[in-house]
């Protein structure tokens, strides 16, 4: 009888796309996701978010596993995966319910209260511009940026998990950081006036 793959193989196998890989990946942890949604969900949305957490990271070609660092456990990274959905859906979901239900008592807003409003646009805009920035990067500069930014790594580590030299690492993250900033500027010039 065959062994059963490990976390680090099994996800290996979604990501080189191994026929029955994503149903034995599914098997494997679809019921700790739904737990986790259940637990976080409102009412009768478990159901709804559990589907639409699937369909995301199929839509996203399993990026989520992707940024999954090896060597740390798979259940409690997809715990955090799923938190996060959960609140990004009921976000969503609220705005979806103010823009149709809402729009229509809402009276114009002026001074400190519209500029605030006109912030939050522009900073929602912003961010949807930096993730389309971030999409058109190519692999190596997202992780790049992901493990100084987001898993806060310093330059060893980080040029160790790449097998970089130091002065080869500081090189491709300057470059890394300037081509993310160049996409970003690019579709937004508006928020990146010339400096006079």
């Amino acid at each position: 009888m065959l062994a059963e793959p490990s976390d680090v193989e099994l996800v290996d196998r979604v990501l080189r796309g191994t026929p029955g890989a994503v149903e034995a990946f599914y098997r494997r942890h679809s019921r700790l996701i739904y737990h986790c949604i259940r637990a976080r969900a409102q009412g009768q949305d478990a159901d709804d978010i559990f589907q639409a957490f699937f369909e995301r990271l199929m839509r996203q070609h399993y990026r989520a596993l992707q940024l999954w660092q090896r060597g740390t456990s798979l259940p409690v990274y997809l715990a955090k995966v799923v938190r996060n959905f959960v609140i990004d859906f009921h976000r969503g979901k609220r705005a979806r319910e103010e823009a149709v239900g809402g729009s229509a008592e809402l009276e114009p807003l002026s001074g400190a209260q519209g500029e605030t409003v006109t912030a939050a646009t522009h900073l929602k805009e912003l961010r949807q511009i930096g993730l389309q920035a971030w999409a058109v990067l190519e692999a190596r500069d997202r992780r790049l940026i992901c493990d100084r930014l987001h898993r806060d790594l310093d330059n060893e580590a980080i040029a160790q998990r790449l097998g970089l030299s130091a002065g080869a690492l500081r090189t491709a993250m300057s470059r890394a950081q300037s081509r993310y900033l160049v996409e970003v500027r690019r579709r937004a010039p508006e928020f990146f006036p010339e400096a006079a």
